[in-house]
């Protein structure tokens, strides 16, 4: 163990030096957000407030920009913004050699009681429990025997507040196994969430039966011997494996007589519809300090009607192959009809889905080929669909072509259940385009589902859950023990499973958003979510700014006397009404380049009542065939009729939030250099009222 103390802490110690020549100004590097010195990051674990001090641990690969020999970085900050890197609290072990022990993702605590016995000479030990990924079966030093590929629950602690660390090998791991009856799930177990829970003076931990979408529940009284006492889920959003499950209490409305609590569960794929990927949704319900009850009203259907105005240009009904159809087929789906009755081994909802769809699970998974659609002229705002199965964009797809190129496209997400996808094509209006699907899988979810494709002014979304953030870039949320009940602060992996290896940093890859202080507040009727941005905005963000207020902007676009890549902007107007068809959009363009080829437009739609990120000519799209898309998020005016956003733009990344944060969307962009200025925009019409501020923001490098 020593030696292992002495190794993490000389990396850590060379990569401090490392970091004091470094001026963290590479290409992307975002200016205000936390990233890392150098090398891979993902999900953010360990957060935990003690002693003044925020502590940050995340999943860090010592030895490069992609994923791998996964261990515990460490960072601490006093305000949030500010932070020091700090010797890597857990290296996997046999690193640089033969790794035998990988350490996924988990919590960390203050054991002020010293329950676990940890402590010596009244030193407070923080304790860390964590995924151990083992990918050899093995004989273990406490004597337990783990299978290859096997995920147990494992604790180490500090006893000089979080600088060293010392795994408790003599007992390691500390569940070993998922609950009966899933003991079969034991490569898919992971994240454990820890806390103490006053009333029954116990610890809880939450860990993820990933596969199945449920968290198992266990407490215990000194962190090393633990009891599974209940279980919940699956609901609502199942459309990839959950992780990294967290689970809290805040009060409603402020009002501590009315507590309730949420369990907020990230998932992968399957996020928020619209995106393609990950994403954290989250669940208001009661805990007993065993069950988590969710409320009825957080408990979603599996389907949702498509819009009103919805005009069905395929919905597989009717007689006859897909030839018959007027779809042109290749492979083994050539003669091949819809299904019927059936979607893999699940029923077809009733309803307004019909009997038949396109499923291209034939002769199982073997079955390969594509279907190509009739042209059709692209006449309306939106092509909405509900897809279901593989999840690959090269292999199970569907897109949309227009001449002979592939302009949008979507994928599945490992799952049978139909979800709606919407593509925003208002900008491709008038064109001949055909759609294509595409089935090239032979194996392991090798067949794609697709139905009702229409045309609207109006996206289909699938209200299956409460998304934390309706953006492509926010997963793997976690928040800070440590705090008092009513400051909880989220911390969430600022990227996305379907590109992060792809994306174009280089020396570093990763970053997280910013901190978010969260409170639960009754809006339209609802217990929502609320997010405030946190950290050190005093001492970061230019006092006197950009300011300006217009009675009325006028259509199109118009420069602002303002420019950079690292700014914050607070933009309020009223909103309008408008007809489903027209297109009446306000809002900013930020990272542009002069004439704008180069753009990202966030604002808000008026006839959707949305807001959105337009990232579609961010700059760099090229890496993946998903990443230029427009991502909706669901918003209504405040009580006077106003839209209020506030947006952070740092180099890399566009945080948009509405109203008092009740509304987010988070996404990753990669302009390039000279994308610095910015204008206001305003489509349908001019705009009346409107007010702007812009500011600034400084490094927290400098």
């Amino acid at each position: 163990m020593g030696l292992f103390l002495h190794h993490a802490l000389l990396l850590g110690l060379a990569a401090g030096q490392a970091a004091a020549t470094r001026n963290y100004t590479e290409r992307y590097r975002p200016q205000y957000h936390f990233t890392p010195e150098k090398n891979w990051i993902n999900d953010p674990n360990g957060l935990l407030f003690y002693n003044n001090l925020y502590h940050m641990f995340y999943q860090y690969n010592p030895n490069g920009t992609e994923w791998g020999a996964l261990s515990w970085g460490h960072a601490t900050s006093t305000d949030l913004s500010h932070w020091e890197h700090q010797p890597v609290a857990l290296l996997a072990r046999g690193y640089p050699g033969e790794i035998t022990e990988m350490y996924f993702s988990g919590s960390a605590v203050a054991d002020v009681n010293n329950t676990s016995g940890f402590g010596t000479d009244g030193k407070v030990p923080l304790v860390a429990i964590y995924t151990s990924f083992y990918p050899q079966a093995q004989r273990l030093p406490s004597g337990k025997y783990v299978r290859e590929n096997q995920q147990s629950q494992s604790i180490a602690y500090s006893l000089d507040e979080g600088l060293t660390w010392t795994r408790w090998d003599a007992g390691n791991p500390v569940i070993l196994d998922p609950p009966v009856p899933y003991e079969d799930e034991y490569k898919e177990f992971r994240d454990p969430f820890v806390f103490w829970n006053g009333p029954t003076q116990k610890w809880v931990g939450l860990v993820a039966i990933s596969k199945q979408h449920k968290i198992a529940i266990y407490t215990s009284d000194n962190l090393k011997d633990w009891t599974y006492v209940s279980e919940f889920g699956p609901f609502n959003a199942v459309g990839g494996v959950w992780e990294c499950p967290n689970l809290f209490p805040l009060p409603l409305d402020g009002d501590n007589s009315n507590v309730k609590w949420i369990a907020q569960i990230s998932l992968n794929p399957g996020g928020p519809p619209g995106t393609i990927g990950s994403g954290t949704q989250y669940t208001v319900g009661s805990f007993d300090g065993i069950t988590f009850t969710p409320d009825a009203e957080n408990i979603y259907p599996d389907v949702t009607p498509p819009p009103a105005d919805s005009v069905i240009f395929e919905d597989f009904e009717g007689t006859g192959d897909f030839t018959a159809l007027g779809w042109t087929a290749t492979g083994g789906l050539i003669g091949a009809s819809p299904a019927e009755g059936a979607i893999g081994d699940q029923q077809i909802v009733s309803g307004y889905m019909g009997r038949r769809l396109l499923n291209t699970f034939l002769d199982g998974d073997s079955t390969t080929g594509t279907l190509t659609s009739p042209s059709f002229t692209i006449s309306h705002r939106y092509i909405n669909f509900l897809i279901g199965g593989g999840y690959s964009r090269s292999q199970t797809s569907v897109n949309l072509k227009i001449d002979g190129q592939v302009v949008r496209t979507a994928t599945g997400h490992n799952s049978e259940s139909l979800v709606w996808h919407g593509w925003d094509v208002s900008a491709l209006t008038g064109q001949t385009a055909t759609i294509e699907v595409i089935d090239s899988a032979d194996g392991g979810w090798g067949h794609i589902n697709i139905d009702e494709i229409s045309f609207s002014n109006t996206l289909a979304r699938s209200q299956i859950a409460n998304w934390l953030d309706y953006g492509p870039d926010f997963y793997a949320a976690t928040s800070f023990n440590g705090l008092l009940q009513d400051e909880r602060i989220d911390v969430a992996w600022m990227s996305n499973w379907q590109y992060a290896a792809a994306t174009p940093e280089e020396v570093w890859k990763g970053a997280y958003a910013l901190p978010r202080k969260l409170s639960l507040r009754t809006i339209n009727q609802k217990p929502m979510l609320v997010h405030e941005p946190m950290g050190d905005w005093a001492d970061l963000i230019q006092q006197d700014g950009y300011s300006k207020a217009w009675d009325k902007v006028p259509e199109g676009t118009t420069a602002l006397a303002v420019s950079g890549q690292t700014m914050e902007i607070n933009l309020s107007f009223p909103d309008r009404e408008a007809a489903p068809d027209e297109v009446a959009r306000f809002g900013v363009i930020a990272l542009a380049m002069s004439d704008l080829s180069e753009q990202v437009q966030v604002g808000y739609d008026f006839a959707s009542k949305q807001l959105f990120i337009d990232r579609t000519k961010s700059g760099n799209v090229t890496f993946d065939a998903t990443f230029p898309e427009v991502y909706y998020a669901p918003h209504s005016a405040d009580r006077d009729g106003n839209i209020n956003m506030r947006i952070f733009v740092d180099w890399s990344s566009v945080e948009l939030f509405g109203g008092d944060g009740e509304t987010s969307i988070t996404a990753r962009v990669f302009p390039t250099e000279n994308a610095t200025h910015s204008h206001i925009f305003s489509f349908g019409g001019g705009t009346e009222n409107v007010k702007i501020r812009v500011r600034n923001i400084e490094s927290v490098w400098a």
